[in-house]
């Protein structure tokens, strides 16, 4: 089983985005908790984050995640410029609203194939 945590401030995003990952039986939904968030050390090994790109400090965030957790950014957006050029570099993946599910369900796979090897 590999695992999703997803972070937005907004219900209606993590909801949408935690229905679609169910689609996939190989893939598990964590609740995120302010254990999680706190100490992140803690979260299975195979597991991706999947950040809004709308959640305040999001660099902070990004940075206090251990590098063997594959980060994904989501956004509301359909440019791709609205990715901060410093996030980009990171070599975080990307997806927006107006990605097709089989696509985010895809990225999602990548990541975990990625972390096998």
């Amino acid at each position: 089983m590999n695992h999703v945590l997803i972070l937005s401030d907004t219900h209606h995003i993590v909801k949408s985005l935690s229905l679609l990952i169910q689609t996939e039986p190989s893939l598990h939904v964590l609740d995120v908790t302010r254990n999680v968030i706190g100490n992140m050390d803690q979260l299975p090994d195979n597991s991706v984050i999947i950040i809004d790109m709308n959640v305040d400090n999001i660099e902070l965030l990004i940075e206090q995640f251990p590098e063997k957790y594959p980060v994904i950014l989501y956004s509301g957006s359909l440019e791709l410029m609205d990715i901060p050029i410093h996030l980009q570099s990171a070599g975080c993946r990307y997806f927006n609203a107006y990605t097709s599910p089989e696509e985010i369900i895809k990225i999602l796979m990548g990541c975990f194939q990625n972390t096998i090897s």
